[in-house]
């Protein structure tokens, strides 16, 4: 329906395509933009290994294909999120497979260029919009999410798009059509993501702002914002209706519970009291942490570069300065606003829980700083001097920076991040010298190859409940993952240190074996708090193996799979 109401304004667009004359980028940027994009496209051709992609993005649409149908009763919670991009994963995999899929997201990478290139362009009047994209690709964590499964790149998107059609109607007040297309995308993003409420709340305030600026009056105030929040909450609704229908909570699991869920399973997941607190000298130093990925929940897919830890204090001075003199272009601010009210509501989530603390949450701020960036670095101009060029100083540091990061795309084999392009050796696969299983195995190691074990050795009417293993995207049986690595302090929690009420609890659920997921236990048993309600009971793990689960096999040393007795 919505691809049928879009239909008009996309052969408006087809038509208008051949007028477009873009300026072509500087060669050396062409030619950085050709290797950076060139070594994230084959990544995105290879098998899918991302983890969030194995957990839940790709698994949800295998189970929909497998069932032949959307339905509830799978205890992942994050299939009850908003689910938008994981249809067109869906779509995707039915038409032609999983890394079709990974293609999906990998375009919405040239789409975030276009748009910070035209936001550049239209509302910042420079001459070329290439540095906001230089900018954009600066960021190591951009072409590392565009080779996976999830959905980030996708949420930047359409939260700046909805950003660049309302700061489109603040130029043209009487084109109330671009409040709707505002209203239609800020509804794509809350259907990727709950966190989107932020954009939908900062461009509500910015709307806000400019009619009352205009002293517009309150009857035209009020349909404004209706043509903004209407299309929204219409584009939006079928995924929150649908959660209402399978699990009783619209927004699930937050707020009201619902199926599966219950205090146990809130208090551990949202992980409260495990954030820094309101503690003023780490709260300040965010922004040199957030570049160097410091206490990152995901080092590998959060690292933000240094251009804007470098550009951000320039950024703020001089633009305060040229505020004085009202010589900044107007949608400046609201650009710088929404880059504001997004790291607002990520400090908060860091002050609350470590689990929040994710750089790619931030990834819509990043984006509208792009172009912002690309203005500051275009009107330094006004600065220069005969003896010393500030602007050209800082363009040379620019391609030293992008130099380097092309040097970490292609050799960064660190075992923190292992996200180099060698590491990833992609000719092997696509040349096929290597094949899709020799491939998955190199790179999943123990997990894929016991993936494998549990499809062949295992009866096909088996059910494996997975310990501290979240990732059940390869398991062709019935496998229930560990979603939030609570199952274990969950059976503790309802049936304390009784092992034979827990074996009880997974006959009566029809498990048939168990797979423990050795990394997973550690992890948790160095990571976790002792009076954490997560925190796994070792001896009680050595009861129910020894009184009620059988050896299957063991996959080196890794994973362990039981028969349940």
């Amino acid at each position: 329906l919505l691809s049928l109401a879009a239909l008009p304004g996309l052969l408006s667009l087809a038509r208008a395509i051949p007028t477009l004359r873009p300026a072509s980028p500087p060669p050396l940027l062409a030619l950085y933009l050709l290797l950076t994009l060139g070594m994230g496209l084959t990544i995105a051709l290879l098998p899918p290994t991302d983890w969030d992609g194995l957990f839940y993005h790709l698994t949800g649409p295998k189970l929909y294909l497998s069932a032949g149908r959307i339905a509830p009763g799978v205890d992942i919670p994050h299939l009850n999120f908003p689910a938008l991009l994981e249809m067109l994963f869906l779509l995707a995999m039915a038409i032609r497979g999983d890394v079709t899929a990974k293609l999906v997201h990998f375009g919405f990478s040239l789409l975030l260029a276009g748009l910070v290139y035209r936001m550049a362009r239209r509302h910042l009047r420079l001459k070329n919009g290439w540095l906001a994209v230089a900018f954009l690709f600066s960021m190591p964590m951009v072409m590392t999410l565009a080779g996976w499964a999830y959905n980030d790149l996708a949420l930047a998107f359409f939260e700046v798009a909805a950003l660049d059609a309302l700061l489109r109607w603040r130029s043209e007040p009487a084109e109330r059509r671009w409040l709707t297309l505002s209203g239609v995308l800020c509804g794509m993003a809350m259907s990727l993501k709950y966190t989107s409420v932020v954009a939908v709340v900062a461009l509500g305030l910015l709307l806000l702002g400019y009619a009352l600026r205009r002293r517009a009056p309150l009857r035209q105030i009020t349909g404004d914002a209706l043509r903004f929040a209407f299309p929204a909450l219409l584009v939006s609704s079928p995924w929150y209706i649908k959660n209402w229908l399978f699990t009783g909570n619209p927004v699930y699991p937050f707020l009201f519970g619902g199926r599966y869920w219950d205090s146990f399973r809130a208090a551990a997941y949202s992980g409260a009291g495990t954030g820094t607190g309101f503690d003023l000298p780490v709260l300040l130093s965010l922004p040199y942490q957030l570049t160097l990925g410091l206490h990152d929940a995901n080092y590998i897919d959060g690292r933000s570069g240094p251009l804007f830890l470098a550009f951000l204090p320039l950024l703020l001075l001089y633009g305060l300065l040229r505020y004085r003199r009202d010589v900044h272009p107007p949608a400046l601010g609201g650009m710088l606003w929404f880059a504001l009210a997004q790291y607002l509501f990520w400090t908060a989530g860091v002050i609350a829980s470590a689990g929040l603390w994710q750089s790619r949450l931030l990834l819509p701020a990043f984006v509208v700083l792009c172009p912002s960036l690309a203005w500051l670095l275009d009107d330094l101009h006004h600065l220069a001097h005969p003896q010393f060029s500030l602007r050209r100083f800082l363009t040379l540091f620019i391609g030293l920076v992008l130099a380097l990061g092309l040097i970490d795309q292609t050799f960064n084999n660190q075992i923190q991040s292992r996200s180099g392009w060698l590491y990833y050796r992609p000719w092997s696969h696509l040349l096929g010298v290597e094949s899709r299983a020799d491939y998955l195995t190199r790179r999943l190691g123990a997990h894929y190859t016991a993936m494998r074990r549990l499809n062949a050795e295992l009866p096909p009417d088996a059910v494996v409940a997975f310990l501290w293993e979240p990732r059940s995207y390869y398991c062709r049986l019935d496998c229930r993952p560990d979603s939030i690595l609570d199952e274990y302090g969950h059976l503790q929690y309802r049936y304390g240190r009784d092992a034979a009420a827990i074996a009880r609890a997974w006959r009566a659920r029809g498990v048939t074996h168990v797979l423990v997921f050795r990394a997973g236990l550690d992890f948790l048993l160095e990571e976790t708090d002792p009076s954490s309600p997560v925190r796994p009971d070792p001896a009680l793990l050595r009861r129910l193996q020894a009184g009620y689960l059988t050896p299957v096999f063991d996959e080196a040393g890794a994973y362990q799979v039981y028969r349940l007795r």
